[in-house]
């Protein structure tokens, strides 16, 4: 009994032993480090983005590889994510009627949005993910105002009787249009309510009718904040929360001010939305005359981008960390007089290119085309005589 008794004593002064030394243990430590340092997990590192420190020599572009077909034509509108592509199709022959659709390059499914008469080029909202489109009234002889959701297919008309150009306002929340009478855009907002909105818009009217060269085209930056709106007699800087309308000036085809002024045939932003590629000319259309122009709208800075031959210059599309520009555009013409498309990377910080020839086996396609987002793939017009077509062709950086 006596012995039982000592091994309790001993068990317990051997317990408290190990407390004591335990609590003081927790006492050295400083307070943030009692729990912290035991609880924390390693920061995974970020994953370097392939395109960190990439050359014109180590980007490749594999083989197109027809992924749509038609008898009649497609035009490319954008990429809306990495996986989808806005087309406009075609439904009946001399332009007269096209439909809207969603084209996923992955699985090859086809959404239709809409279909009718669409004057001009529609505007997608990223900010929202919706279509902005006029749509054509042939009873009526007027156009409205249509914003459509992807999401839910939903059409709301905002306005009636009204041209182009389109425009967003209040960060993508509505969308206005041109409304020749009242000289303002108009329009309504589509959430949080249908509130009405107006902006004196007289000074920058086009001409009606309106010839070609004089049709309002508009580019929405990637995060939906700024939009520029453009044809051959102005260039407008807008931001999409307050409407205020800066014009910005192309310059003229000469330095100093001499020759005719420039005028924006095509604006892509840049991935950061703090730059624009123009595609410009000057005079009266058709012409040859094509200059690559870098803006920053901001601040107004605007550069040349100097090419090494001459180029006639038709799509330009941006690589997905905005170092580089894909141009395509015409050398020279064949035997029949087909223009032969040519297709260049430039990197803008050294000025160089790199010549491609992205359709080795017939060098008349690929005239417009379309970069995704992530760079992983260009989406290509490939139509030969015959049959509308569009390719997808892979692109990866080596290393």
């Amino acid at each position: 009994m006596i012995r039982k008794i000592f091994q309790w004593v001993g068990s317990l002064l051997l317990g408290g032993f190990f407390l004591i030394l335990l609590l003081s243990l927790i006492s050295y430590l400083k307070p943030e480090e009692k729990w912290g340092k035991a609880l924390s997990l390693p920061t995974p590192s970020p994953t370097p983005s392939p395109w960190e420190n990439v050359t014109l020599d180590q980007i490749r572009f594999g083989e197109p590889k027809v992924v749509l077909t038609d008898t009649l034509g497609f035009r490319i509108l954008g990429w809306i994510s990495n996986g989808e592509v806005l087309i406009r199709r075609a439904i009946k022959p001399g332009g007269r009627g096209s439909a809207f659709e969603v084209f996923n390059v992955g699985t090859k499914e086809v959404r239709r949005l809409a279909e009718g008469a669409f004057p001009g080029n529609p505007v997608w909202n990223p900010a929202r993910r919706a279509l902005v489109y006029l749509e054509y009234d042939e009873t009526r002889k007027q156009s409205d105002l249509i914003w459509q959701s992807l999401e839910t297919g939903e059409r709301k008309k905002l306005a009636s009787n009204v041209v182009l150009p389109i425009v967003l306002v209040e960060e993508g929340k509505g969308a206005l249009a041109y409304d020749v009478e009242e000289k303002v855009l108009r329009g309504r907002l589509v959430t949080p309510s249908a509130e009405e909105r107006r902006i004196p818009f007289g000074q920058y009217a086009m001409r009606i009718p309106t010839p070609y060269g004089w049709e309002y085209k508009t580019a929405v930056s990637p995060d939906g904040k700024w939009q520029v709106v453009y044809n051959c007699e102005h260039f407008l800087l807008m931001d999409t929360k307050g409407g205020v309308i800066k014009e910005l000036d192309l310059g003229t085809e000469r330095p100093g001010g001499k020759g005719l002024p420039r005028w924006a045939m095509d604006a892509q932003w840049s991935p950061d939305g703090k730059k624009l590629a123009i595609i410009a000319t000057r005079g009266n259309l058709p012409n040859p005359i094509r200059f690559l122009l870098l803006m920053d709208p901001q601040i107004g800075t605007l550069q040349e981008v100097s090419l090494s031959e001459p180029f006639g210059i038709y799509t330009v599309q941006w690589s997905p960390d905005g170092r580089f520009l894909l141009v395509s555009g015409f050398i020279d013409l064949n035997k029949e007089g087909f223009p032969i498309i040519e297709h260049r990377l430039i990197e803008l910080s050294t000025g160089k290119e790199r010549k491609l020839n992205l359709f080795p086996s017939n060098p008349l396609l690929g005239r417009s085309f379309a970069w995704s987002p992530d760079g992983k793939k260009l989406i290509l017009n490939c139509t030969e005589p015959g049959l509308a077509a569009l390719c997808v062709l892979p692109v990866e950086v080596q290393r």
